[in-house]
């Protein structure tokens, strides 16, 4: 599954929606909102060469005095920023509303419903393209604005959201993102710890499933965690604490396996310091290999991991 896809799962769950459009919207535009009367619609859009695009969605809320206004959740987790997304959103908006006409025959003048896009964006550069038609326009005299209007996008750098906002913010959008930003696996714990407590409740259960493939798929295997990945945990795993354990478990290992390869090291490090001293008395290998209880060839393969010429090595 594609982080696109994933997330596009995730932000299919109103709560997500929800948190999202109520955390990181300008707060005159979203207490104007009604969201009780959030909902789903269907986007399957074509572009301009007959290609559908699956990596959007689209809600429906009301105005609290009345009216419609249409929401667009854009995914971009590509390596580079679009320079042409705010052409690519103008087309996408002229999809929504002629939508609209085609399914409401006596629209009157002036009623097309406000549609409000917003690109989730999670790429190692800052994003960077203009977020108004009139910054993309090369050359104008002035007063364009008056021909071509205003068309304007929000984007959330996930990469780049204030920390303090993410950790004071309760909403579901907020844990994807900060789950997104963790390197550390302690604190990866720490968080779906956290976020398990918090989705406990039946009526999650399609969006704890839905934050478990999401979790197993991208973002474990984002980390290292590539055996996780490949152990069918798909089909196992039903909630996080399962998930949690996995990540336990691995740590676990690496831990054991560190401590292997350190008294490894240690032995090694031993036995040339060892092989040094003896080859500093002038002993030949194969008194050494008796010395030591090893063969020949042992002896040889730590003296030649160590440069024989500094050991001082000698055949016979």
């Amino acid at each position: 599954m594609g982080h696109d896809s994933s997330y596009k799962r995730l932000f299919s769950h109103v709560e997500v929606v929800e948190s999202c459009v109520s955390g990181f919207l300008p707060r005159w535009l979203v207490k104007e909102l009604d969201f009780s009367t959030l909902q789903a619609l269907p986007t399957v859009h074509v572009d301009h060469r007959h290609r559908e695009r699956r990596n959007d969605l689209l809600w429906r809320i009301e105005w609290k005095d009345g009216g419609v206004c249409y929401v667009v959740l854009m995914f971009e987790f590509q390596s580079t920023v679009d320079q042409r997304m705010v052409v690519r959103l103008w087309n996408y908006v002229g999809c929504v509303w002629e939508e609209v006409l085609k399914n409401e025959k006596g629209l009157e003048k002036a009623s097309l419903p406000t549609v409000v896009p917003i690109v989730i964006y999670n790429g190692l550069h800052p994003w960077n393209a203009a977020q108004d038609i009139e910054d993309y326009l090369r050359s104008r005299p002035r007063g364009i604005q008056r021909i071509n209007g205003h068309f304007r996008y929000f984007v959330l750098d996930v990469r780049r959201l204030p920390g303090r906002k993410l950790e004071k913010d309760p909403g579901l959008s907020s844990w994807i993102f900060r789950l997104e930003r963790t390197s550390s696996s302690q604190e990866l714990v720490r968080l779906l710890r956290v976020l398990e407590r918090s989705l406990r409740s039946e009526r999650y259960s399609q969006l704890r499933r839905d934050f478990v493939q999401w979790i197993v798929s991208i973002l474990l295997p984002q980390r290292g965690y590539e055996e996780i990945a490949d152990c069918k945990i798909l089909e196992e795993v039903d909630d996080m604490s399962q998930v949690v354990d996995y990540i336990e478990n691995w740590r676990a290992r690496d831990k054991a396996e560190w401590l292997a390869e350190g008294e490894a090291k240690g032995r090694v490090e031993g036995e040339i310091s060892l092989l040094k001293r003896l080859l500093g008395g002038g002993l030949s290998i194969d008194s050494i290999a008796q010395a030591l209880g090893i063969s020949v060839v042992e002896v040889r393969r730590l003296a030649a991991g160590n440069n024989n010429a500094e050991l001082g090595i000698r055949n016979a």
